[in-house]
């Protein structure tokens, strides 16, 4: 098992005991390239940018990170652009994978983003992995201008349209939203093509992952996720697999999850009797502390939980309560000691591709 972190280009994750929360910072504390080349030396897979494109001030959507529905960004939250600083980190670089967490497909031309991330495969020789989705939040489609409940047959064309950008010679496409004939997009990526991962937690997620896609990337953020929450979708996954005569073996199950390492004495720590999960989420029965939160033993026993349900890359969203930059740095230091050397032993089941 590989794992993977969350960028700092959206602040820092920080949790209760409901739902995962992020913090704004000041433009010049996020240093995301200084963090990716520290993930770098530290021996962290790869960094994972989160993608949106405005944040309204007010929303009523329900953030798919939580349980509760609760939202997780500031009204006025700083975000840098996930292109835009791949491509920095890109050039600053050797070996860590670049990953989108997700891009949101709806948002933006396909042709454009073709573009934009098959430069980042350049500049990268070869070190994109390109995590998509449909999207959640109704007032940024509202802004955007596209909507809302076109955003599944929307994803479902760039998907598409990416992989025809990457591979084909001439560039052709007649679909319902998208339409063009005869285009050049060169260069092509150094992968042929890189691989995408659909970031989903539905059955209908899982599905396009199957038909359409390289992996499943669904969200472990809210604190007392399971390892085995999307056993459902991965069902749905195979049997879509099936259908269309695609190997399980050629198809990667990774996820996201809050994180934090700490002391045996800290409270976190500690053994706590399981409550009743929250209505909204009665498929999700808590563990006795939130997932991978404690010692190095007891975060890599969800790891193996993980592991268990077939998942071969976590991605850590650290959970950094302070709010410094220096607190992401020691959580991460603790996990290139104690986890990441140890996980590497661990061997995902079920099946499913092992590595990307």
């Amino acid at each position: 098992m590989e794992i993977g972190i969350y960028a700092t280009t959206h602040g820092l994750a920080y949790r209760d005991d409901q739902n995962v929360l992020a913090r704004s910072l000041p433009a010049d504390q996020l240093r995301p390239v200084e963090t990716a080349q520290l993930a770098e030396r530290l021996g962290f897979h790869s960094m994972w940018f989160p993608d949106h494109v405005c944040m309204p001030m007010d929303s009523e959507s329900e953030h798919v990170a939580n349980a509760s529905g609760s939202r997780a960004y500031e009204p006025r939250h700083t975000m840098f652009d996930a292109a835009v600083v791949m491509g920095a980190v890109a050039h600053t670089t050797t070996s860590l994978k670049l990953g989108t967490s997700v891009l949101i497909s709806p948002y933006r031309n396909p042709l454009s983003d073709a573009r934009q991330f098959a430069t980042i495969d350049q500049l990268s020789n070869g070190r994109l992995l390109y995590g998509v989705g449909a999207g959640w939040m109704q007032e940024e489609f509202a802004a955007i201008g596209i909507p809302y409940a076109e955003r599944g047959p929307r994803t479902d064309e760039c998907i598409e349209i990416y992989k025809r950008s990457w591979t084909d010679d001439v560039v052709s496409y007649q679909g319902r939203f998208y339409q063009f004939a005869a285009l050049s997009m060169d260069p092509k990526p150094r992968q042929q093509p890189p691989p995408i991962i659909y970031g989903g937690v539905t059955p209908g997620g899982a599905r396009r992952a199957a038909r359409s896609c390289d992996g499943f990337y669904p969200i472990f953020l809210d604190p007392f996720a399971k390892p085995d929450r999307y056993a459902k979708e991965q069902e749905i996954i195979r049997t879509e697999l099936d259908a269309i005569g695609r190997p399980h073996d050629g198809f990667i199950m990774m996820g996201v999850s809050s994180a934090r390492m700490t002391s045996p004495a800290d409270p976190l720590s500690q053994e706590r009797p399981p409550r009743p999960p929250p209505p909204a989420a009665p498929h999700s029965q808590e563990p006795p502390r939130r997932i991978c939160t404690g010692t190095a033993e007891q975060i890599l026993e969800d790891l193996h939980g993980f592991a268990k349900a077939g998942y071969g890359l976590v991605v850590c969203f650290f959970d950094c309560p302070s709010g410094q930059l220096s607190e992401l740095e020691d959580q991460m230091q603790q996990f290139s000691t104690s986890v990441i050397p140890e996980a590497r032993n661990i061997r995902p089941q079920g099946g499913w591709k092992t590595a990307i």
